[in-house]
């Protein structure tokens, strides 16, 4: 009986570090890496290049938005999470799924945080987007959106949303 007591704490010890190491990747952004958001990250950047395919940008242009770019960069960087403060969060995580009973509010108040903090990113990059979107000519800004509708077209596709 000792035998079967053990190796139901021993799995109840793997499960919750399983899920805890799921849930704390998923708030924390992966280390500043945000590991399963790479792909998604990838396909923005690459979708953004796709967007300026065609155009011809003038070196000032291109200049100009390097410099934009290396703004937002700067402050994003400028707003991560400290160490600190990201090791914080995850022992919030491990109490919440450690608990001996399930706080569903204050996960809740966890999941609205990140969502939070995702759309200010998103925000963010769209004002980004926007300035870059004035520095283009009339007929650049007329490919551009020939570009960004080809871009969801292909997408909506892909997805099966015809």
């Amino acid at each position: 009986m000792k035998m079967n007591t053990f190796k139901a704490g021993l799995l109840a010890i793997v499960a919750s570090t399983a899920l805890m190491t799921s849930a704390v990747y998923a708030e924390d952004g992966q280390h500043d890496g945000q590991h399963h958001m790479k792909s998604d990250r990838m396909a923005h950047h690459g979708g953004m290049r796709q967007m300026f395919r065609g155009l011809d940008l003038t070196d000032e242009q291109k200049s100009e938005i390097k410099s934009l770019m290396k703004e937002q960069k700067s402050a994003m960087k400028e707003n991560r999470p400290t160490k600190e403060e990201r090791k914080a969060k995850k022992a919030e995580f491990l109490s919440l799924i450690t608990a001996d009973s399930f706080d569903e509010t204050k996960a809740q108040e966890l999941m609205q945080v990140r969502q939070d903090k995702a759309k200010y990113k998103k925000l963010e990059m769209m004002k980004v987007q926007n300035k870059i979107y004035k520095l283009l000519t009339p007929e650049q800004q007329e490919q551009f959106k020939d570009n960004f509708e080809k871009g969801h077209s292909r997408k909506s596709e892909r997805k099966g949303w015809h």
